[in-house]
């Protein structure tokens, strides 16, 4: 009988894209450096580093976090869903695992980013890009609330939205898996909420849509698999995600960002995976890419804080910011920063917090990027 699963390994081509996908944001970010306050001032697009070979990570580079939302969901569903389905998956531990997951690195980024910001703000007279770094929004970043629609506008270390977001999003997963067969038919509500709530509420909204886009293409590519074998599904997938790739890029004179958010990025993750049992090393040496998105994800805006305040001190004007050794050199420190941090930060917190009682939380071989 053909497996039920993707693969019981480790899927290194989701691990990497994940990785991608956090970096596409660092370059989509790189345009903070010619902001005044929180609006860019002269600023030329096309003068960004390396602009001809990076064109589309500096145009569409913020639909990587709707791509995270994508991956999160397709890798619930997989390591998650029938688990707490099935109830050999609790609350605490699901909770606990998540929180030891996000909360030790974003507590770290935040107090980092609110003394650089008072620092920021004591020479320039406002902060660096994102302005309500107040006390209120203090308390809804340390919530893991800033995007919640309680908020007044962006704060503190901003691209940590996208976890506050997921967050709510983990509640409404685990609430529909107990659900057990209806949790499919519920996970697609949840898609029609997302498309009917983007672009007004784009945060919520484009996070219900893409989170469980993710989860029903694992469904999708489960229900392949178990009927058809994994050569068939392979496939299927391969059709599938071509297809909606050429018509965004063939046929849509703009871009669709229903289309890309509803198919594009599913039916991919859905290839990827397909693709696991057949070619199980693939992308396995770029697998670490993956392991530091997190950091990587949530250490770039405060080192944009130190470069911009380092160079400014040292007198350059934020035309330097231009010049591609400059982008060279930022990398040269944040993929070491992010590597060190993984390993030193965010592991040991995360053995700590979960401890020896809560190993059910993982399988043996599991380390999808969650």
């Amino acid at each position: 009988m053909p497996a039920a699963s993707p693969s019981p390994e480790r899927l290194y081509t989701l691990d990497t894209l994940r990785g991608l996908a956090a970096l596409s944001v660092v370059f989509w970010h790189w345009q903070h450096f010619f902001f005044v306050g929180d609006s860019p001032a002269a600023f030329e697009v096309a003068r960004q580093p390396f602009f001809s070979l990076l064109t589309p990570f500096y145009q569409y580079g913020g639909l990587a976090v709707q791509l995270f939302f994508s991956i999160s969901g397709f890798v619930f569903f997989w390591l998650f869903g029938q688990r707490v389905a099935a109830g050999s998956l609790g609350v605490r531990s699901f909770v606990v695992d998540r929180f030891s997951r996000l909360y030790p690195l974003h507590l770290l980024t935040l107090g980092g980013v609110a003394v650089l910001q008072a620092l920021y703000s004591t020479g320039h007279g406002t902060y660096f890009v994102y302005p309500f770094n107040d006390a209120y929004h203090a308390v809804l970043n340390l919530l893991l609330a800033p995007a919640w629609g309680l908020e007044r506008g962006w704060s503190y270390n901003a691209p940590i939205w996208s976890v506050s977001v997921e967050v709510l999003l983990y509640v409404l997963f685990f609430i529909l898996c107990l659900a057990g067969r209806w949790r499919w038919l519920l996970a697609a509500s949840a898609c029609g909420a997302g498309f009917a709530l983007y672009p007004g509420s784009y945060k919520i909204g484009s996070g219900l849509l893409c989170f469980f886009a993710g989860g029903l293409a694992y469904g999708v590519l489960w229900q392949l698999r178990r009927r058809c074998g994994s050569g068939l599904a392979l496939l299927v997938c391969g059709c599938i995600a071509s297809g909606a790739w050429a018509t965004q890029l063939w046929l849509c004179e703009t871009l669709n960002v229903y289309l890309v958010m509803g198919l594009c990025f599913p039916a991919t993750l859905a290839l990827l995976a397909a693709a696991g049992p057949h070619w199980p090393g693939l992308w396995r040496r770029t697998g670490w890419v993956g392991d530091i998105s997190y950091s990587s994800y949530l250490l770039h805006f405060p080192l944009q804080i130190v470069f911009a305040l380092a160079f400014d001190r040292l007198g350059f004007d934020r035309a330097v910011f231009y010049q591609p050794w400059m982008m060279l050199a930022f990398f040269v420190v944040l993929l070491p920063m992010s590597l060190a941090c993984h390993r030193w930060v965010e592991r040991p917190a995360q053995r700590w917090l979960r401890g020896s009682r809560l190993a059910d939380v993982r399988q043996p071989g599991e380390r999808a990027a969650v």
